[in-house]
């Protein structure tokens, strides 16, 4: 059987835009339980007490699922996950030249072992259960590598990850490796966690599987340092198609893909496969004839099962670019979800049925002077996208409009002329205070419903 830990609540925080709150974790972890991830890895405790609040919150919303903190071998570092009821820790230590040099001059090889000894016992007198991680693994002397290993099992750790930190290994190598590990390891679980640097993680983790390796390392959208690291729906959908390992809830991959993208701001390529738009997009016209009298001619999984759906028709702008130049028609706001008729007029001025793939949405309303504006037309929402109000009152110099903004727990007074720009994954939401002027919307998806996230259990 191979296990999945999703580290997306760990190393998706170190990566260029992942800042994971609270709430967001408690949301992607509870949609990674729910799609089938065996264990959870969140954080790093010892960083302050906001990191240890986290992984705290997303230990009791998992339930008996269980979940991995983070931690150097020093006994801080340990402590504080015990002190958020995580089950396991993940203990680190690089002992190769590179790593001695870059971190831990003046350190003996000798010394690194006793380290490991040192904080793997620690761990255990606390009841914690232990992966123990040799940093740079694939750099690493394999002598000196299955000598860590083996103080490490000594010492009661449960689970050894062989760490591929800088993605340079091919899937030979990689099968090599573990092959190598499970002859010195016998008997303790195996897990590897490769970094997809040179574009191989994926593959590498099919091969780690097959060589003997039981626990993979996963991210949502392969989030995670650098290029990241072996894809969570990719690697879930490859193992279902083996036959190795069936999909508990398929329909939750582009969900949680979504999500992830939207709260690191990082959204996944339209060609990512399994999540991505389009991959289940057929536009030849010799694939859509073979498509609609046998999928299988072009599809290696059923899309429904992925809560996907087939299409067939050729997306993109209209040839001719008088077609670009819309005419603004005023519609409705409760068109849209989480709005109310408001003061004023409501001109939409883009969006994908005025100019099919244009991918942007963009309104205007006029906002007449009133003596009561009332409690407002709009509730907080979220978009997977970015997106932006634009407030233009009628006095000189746009001046004139004043209006009180909601941007996740904060409330802000705002004075035209002022624009907010409003980051994917933020709740938000506007009410006009006083003035007359105009409001602007624009927001970076054709199909403003499609680019809402309700709240977790809502849709999914």
């Amino acid at each position: 059987m191979t296990y999945i830990i999703d580290s997306t609540l760990r190393e998706g925080m170190q990566s260029a835009h992942g800042r994971f709150s609270l709430e967001q974790s408690v949301e992607i972890a509870s949609l990674l339980v729910r799609s089938g991830a065996d264990m959870i890895e969140c954080g790093h405790p010892a960083i302050d007490a906001i990191e240890l609040r986290r992984v705290a919150a997303v230990v009791e919303a998992v339930g008996k699922v269980p979940v991995l903190a983070h931690a150097r071998a020093h006994p801080d570092d340990i402590e504080a996950v015990a002190k958020t009821g995580a089950a396991w820790v993940g203990i680190f230590l690089g002992v190769n030249e590179v790593s001695r040099r870059s971190r831990l001059t003046g350190h003996t090889l000798k010394e690194l072992y006793d380290r490991i000894q040192q904080s793997v016992a620690h761990a255990r007198q606390l009841g914690l259960r232990v992966r123990f991680t040799v940093e740079d693994s694939s750099r690493t002397d394999p002598d000196e590598l299955v000598e860590a290993y083996d103080i490490a099992i000594e010492a009661e750790a449960e689970r050894i990850c062989f760490a591929d930190t800088l993605g340079v290994l091919e899937p030979d190598e990689i099968a090599e490796r573990i092959t190598y590990l499970r002859r010195h390891c016998a008997g303790t679980d195996i897990e590897v966690h490769l970094h997809d640097d040179r574009g191989l993680a994926l593959a590498n983790a099919l091969a780690a599987v097959t060589a003997g390796a039981t626990w993979v390392s996963t991210s949502v959208n392969g989030l995670g340092e650098r290029a990241g690291i072996t894809d969570y729906a990719a690697f879930a959908a490859n193992l279902h198609y083996r036959g190795t390992r069936p999909l508990p809830d398929g329909t939750l991959l582009t969900e949680l893909s979504r999500r992830v993208g939207a709260y690191s701001r990082s959204m996944p390529d339209h060609r990512r496969p399994v999540v991505g738009r389009d991959v289940f997009h057929h536009v030849a016209e010799l694939h859509v004839a073979a498509v609609e009298r046998e999928p299988c001619s072009y599809e290696w999984m059923e899309p429904g099962l992925l809560s996907r759906t087939r299409s067939t028709h050729r997306a993109g702008l209209p040839e001719n670019a008088t077609d670009w130049i819309v005419d603004p028609q005023v519609i409705s706001a409760t068109e849209l979800r989480y709005h109310r008729n408001g003061p004023g007029d409501r001109f939409v001025l883009v969006d994908n049925r005025f100019v099919p793939s244009a991918n942007q949405y963009c309104i205007a309303r006029r906002i007449p002077l009133l003596d009561d504006y009332g409690p407002g037309h709009v509730d907080t929402h979220v978009h997977h996208c970015d997106s932006l109000f634009v407030f233009l009152g009628d006095d000189q110099g746009y001046r004139g409009l004043s209006v009180k903004v909601t941007l996740g727990d904060e409330v802000i007074a705002v004075e035209s002329p002022a624009s907010v720009f409003i980051p994917s994954g933020v709740a938000h939401g506007y009410r006009v205070v006083s003035g007359a002027g105009t409001y602007l919307n624009h927001v970076l998806a054709g199909d403003y419903n499609s680019s809402l996230l309700d709240p977790l259990g809502s849709n999914t």
